[in-house]
């Protein structure tokens, strides 16, 4: 027979008993660093900081909820967020038929936007590629959307970030089907990201994509040049998708528009930004691939900010660092401090929030997932095997890097004092509810 635990018991347990990066209850501090006179300042070298944590902050938040109107996917993640790893999700003891407390823990929230829930299925998800990667060298190109489309982006996210994925890969695939250039399609591997370091709205999607293709007959083609495309030619075709797919939701009247803004404003706003430099980005290329890859990764679940970038938290002030892409040194962008209050903060993360069902990460060409391609990455990938190497790299985050407070089974089955079988009790659930229904944003 084994005993049970009430909940009340249970949250002196996880206190004793709390799994590494989960000491005590939940706690926020000061971090040592320079006083902040202004926005931003820069720091030194990292050091160690006080656990902070998203959930803390949106804690403090509460009145945020009630007083914002939010999309009910935000509102789902807001709620998700704030009670990850606390008794409102209920809890799990590990306990020995003798009665003693080997580990206990709070349940997770498992959002894809929750920092804390993030690691096994970016790990997972990188794993899977392995599985998909050919044994080539790639190319990171970026895609980026003007900042004068935020605010169509806001109201129009799931229309806006299809538009992109087709933009992206339209613009690609035809410039590479150009016997002059590479004359194949080539595979590619998208991710959807809609920040900057400082949580502005950001919108841009990173391509991983193959330094050569497969013709009609699926026979590989490597590429001849160091850039795979030429950039400029790649710039004007991914505007001149985007904005001729923009113009027609448009006239459809498919967009959400702003309160102040018509058919006419849109299309007005199509027709300045034919003449404005759009930003695409083409990357040297990656003999091994597995830096982007877990670039990618880090942001597949989690948001738009890790809470290792955490610094403080006072209960009115958030603290976070962030690289300066503007600001160079001999190392690279030099890291800084910005401080926002707790609702701007919590907006800006909030704002980030994909919504239900939208995938993030998308495939195409040789990488695409189904169907005749899969046979014919086979075939390829037999020319092109993945070597030894990659596979540590992309695997390098393994047993010892995980965070042990994602795991919720101890590793050892039997118990530290007295060798009697150890066994997992749920010490309480919380009913499967339906939250109210969020208002809908205006």
């Amino acid at each position: 027979m084994h005993s049970t635990t009430t909940i009340g018991e249970f949250c002196t347990l996880s206190v004793e008993h709390a799994p590494i990066g989960e000491q005590g209850p939940r706690r926020t501090g000061q971090a040592d660093g320079p006083s902040l006179t202004g926005e931003a300042a820069t720091i030194g070298p990292v050091g160690t900081a006080p656990v902070v944590r998203i959930a803390d902050i949106f804690a403090a938040a509460s009145d945020y909820l009630p007083t914002h109107c939010l999309a009910p996917a935000v509102a789902g993640a807001f709620r998700a967020i704030r009670a990850c790893r606390t008794a409102e999700l209920g809890g799990h003891v590990a306990r020995c038929e003798n009665g003693h407390v080997v580990r206990a823990w709070y349940n997770a929230c498992r959002h894809r936007s929750c920092p804390r829930c993030s690691f096994h299925r970016v790990q997972k998800w990188l794993e899977r590629q392995v599985k998909t990667l050919l044994g080539c060298a790639h190319h990171h190109i970026i895609f980026t959307v003007p900042h004068e489309l935020n605010a169509l982006w806001l109201g129009n996210y799931v229309l806006l970030g299809e538009l992109l994925f087709a933009a992206a890969r339209d613009a690609l695939f035809e410039l590479a089907a150009d016997p002059r250039h590479l004359g194949a399609k080539p595979g590619v591997i998208m991710s959807l990201h809609t920040w900057g370091q400082q949580l502005p709205l950001h919108p841009h999607v990173h391509c991983l994509v193959t330094a050569g293709g497969v013709d009609r007959e699926w026979r590989w083609v490597p590429s001849r040049r160091r850039g795979l495309l030429p950039a400029e030619p790649l710039k004007q075709l991914f505007r001149g998708k985007f904005l001729y797919g923009l113009r027609g939701l448009a006239t459809a009247r498919r967009l959400r528009l702003p309160a102040d803004w018509d058919v006419d404003k849109a299309k007005a706003l199509c027709l300045a930004l034919e003449h404005k430099r759009w930003n695409v980005h083409i990357l040297d290329r990656y003999e091994n691939p597995s830096g982007v890859l877990n670039y990618l990764g880090r942001y597949l679940h989690g948001g738009p900010l890790g809470e290792s970038r955490l610094v403080s938290f006072d209960g009115e002030t958030v603290t976070f660092r962030y690289r300066d892409y503007r600001d160079k040194g001999p190392e690279g962008p030099r890291q800084k401090l910005m401080s926002l209050a707790r609702d701007e903060f919590v907006r800006r993360f909030l704002q980030h929030v994909a919504p239900t069902g939208f995938h993030l990460v998308r495939s195409y060409g040789i990488y695409r997932r189904g169907g005749s391609t899969e046979e014919a990455r086979r075939r390829v990938r037999t020319a092109l095997p993945v070597g030894p190497e990659l596979h540590a790299a992309l695997c390098a985050r393994a047993a010892a890097a995980i965070d042990e407070s994602l795991e919720v089974r101890p590793d050892d089955p039997r118990c530290p004092q007295c060798a009697a079988p150890v066994h997992l009790q749920i010490v309480w659930r919380p009913p499967r509810a339906r939250p109210p229904a969020a208002q809908a944003v205006a």
